[in-house]
Formats: C-alpha cells, structure tokens, sequence
C-alpha cells in the first residue's frame, strides 16, 4: 500500500509539472495535436498507479518523451506556416457577410443547430445578428457581429479617447500585494494614508482594492455590510502601467 501511495505522489507531480510545461491554455483552447498528447499522458500515468508491477521509471520516460514530441512540434508550427496548417489546421469560415457558407458547413459536418447554439453562446440573438463566423483551429467559435448590430465605440460617438488597461490589485483578501504596489510606483504608507481617509485603520480590513487605469481605488470592506469605496487616488498622466 506505501509503494502505491509513493508511486501515485510521483507520477501526480510529474504530470502536473509536464502539463504545467506544456503552457496555459485552457483544455477548450488545446489545438488536435495537444489534446492527443494531454489524453496520452493521462492514460500513462494512470497505468503504473494502478500496477505496482509495471516499473514505475517505464511511465516516466514515455510521460517526459510527450512532453519533448509537444516542444518538438510547437517550435515546428511556430517557425512554419505551413508545417502549422498541415499539424493544426486551418480556420474555417462559416459565415460570411451574414450569408451561411453550406459548402464549409457539409465539408466540415457542421450542423446548423451547432452553429446557432455557437452564435448565441457569443450573446447573439440569432444568425441575422451575425456578419461573420470563423471555426478556429481548436474547435470554438469566433462569431463577429455585423455592422448593424456591432455596438458603437467611444471614436464613433464623438467621445474623448481614454485608456482602459488592466487594474492593478493592491490588497487581496488583507494582504497589500508588494509587487504590484510598485508597479504604480507608490508604497504601503501612500496606500494606508488613502485608507486612512476613509476610516480603515488596517489593511487586514479590506477584501479588495484595485487601482484602475483612471487613477480610482475601488475598495470594499469585509463584511456582509462591508463599504464599496471609489477613492480618487491618483491623476490619470500618473498612471504608468
């Protein structure tokens, strides 16, 4: 029983640390060839858990082999084009200019009730909303609103152009988050001083505080009856990240 419980240790960490090396795409992500491999691996693995006969280093050597066949044809779909359409495909259009491509659709064995079932999930009422509609490499969905129906940007209406980045987290469930802190180029005492203004007395107090690219704090204490706070803290031409 302490073999197998050993054996199922290793093997757990080294799949967990060849998936991890084989990058951070979600499984729906994965083009044909990874997810082939990720079935491999699991299959693998699973083996020399379940017989404390099979030598555990034989599951180990074809688990690492996987992993450099994956690096192996990742570097070849990187560098050729070609060699990536022949390994991963090509997209495919579905719809163009609103009109259903049937020839794709028979070629690929596409139902329409997928295709619709595809338009909606993207938060389309139906086909008539959609101007194109590409089916990528890895199997989802690329739906593209037409004209029409495509919401107005802030060019389009006249409206004055700001920029809209990632917010940073500077406290994360009580704890100031150090390294993100500095990315705004400010420090803990700048921090606690705005919290201060607002009658938290300690970081421990707040589940959450992100600086957004407008230069607002947007803080809510814990608690059910915990404050939602918007506190201006720094000018717009401060942001720098």
């Amino acid at each position: 029983m302490l073999t197998g419980f050993i054996r199922t240790v290793i093997l757990f960490f080294v799949t967990t640390i060849v998936l991890r090396l084989m990058g951070k795409r979600q499984l729906a992500e994965l083009q044909p060839y990874e997810v082939v491999i990720t079935l491999m691996i699991s299959d693998l693995a699973t083996q020399p858990m379940a017989d404390v006969e099979m030598p555990l280093l034989g599951g180990v050597v074809a688990i690492l082999t996987l992993l450099l066949l994956h690096s192996l044809l990742a570097s070849l779909s990187f560098w050729s084009i070609r060699l990536r359409a022949i390994i991963c495909g090509r997209p495919s259009v579905l719809v163009r200019n609103g009109r259903i491509c049937e020839d794709e659709l028979s070629r690929l064995c596409f139902d329409l009730s997928d295709l619709m079932e595809g338009i909606r999930s993207q938060g389309l009422i139906g086909l008539h909303e959609a101007g194109s509609v590409v089916l990528e490499t890895n199997g989802a969905l690329s739906v593209f609103p037409s004209a029409e129906n495509r919401p107005a940007t802030r060019g389009e209406q006249g409206m004055d152009q700001r920029y809209d980045g990632i917010p940073l987290t500077l406290i994360l469930d009580g704890r100031v988050q150090k390294r993100t802190l500095a990315l705004c180029g400010r420090d803990e005492k700048w921090l606690m001083d705005l919290l201060g203004g607002q009658e938290i007395a300690h970081a421990k107090d707040v589940l959450v505080a992100l600086l957004n690219t407008q230069g607002v704090l947007l803080v809510q204490e814990k608690g059910e009856n915990g404050r939602l706070l918007n506190i201006p803290a720094l000018k717009p031409e401060e942001v720098m990240w």
